[in-house]
């Protein structure tokens, strides 16, 4: 019973700091996207591709543009960019 409290409070945690982009988001619009490189990291594979828009959070790190499903996430990557960078992109 006690296992099945701490799934239910992490998968109740996980919801409430997640990243806002929902998957219904994605198939209603066209565009491009790209990968919301904090929740790659994290395996949050619900909010991994992220609809490239005006207003998506992004920055620019060693002269390539990263783009986040949220603010949160553009904040947690710019604290630490190389923890989330891919490999490949490793200055």
């Amino acid at each position: 019973m006690k296992l099945i409290l701490n799934v239910l409070a992490i998968a109740a945690l996980a919801l409430a700091t997640g990243c806002t982009t929902s998957p219904k988001d994605l198939s209603r619009s066209s565009g491009p996207t790209e990968t919301c490189p904090v929740c790659r990291y994290q395996n949050d594979l619900a909010c991994v591709c992220v609809r490239v828009k005006d207003d998506t959070p992004r920055t620019e790190y060693h002269g390539q543009t990263f783009y986040f499903c949220s603010e949160d996430c553009r904040t947690t990557f710019l604290k630490q960019p190389q923890k989330y960078l891919p490999s490949t992109a490793k200055p």
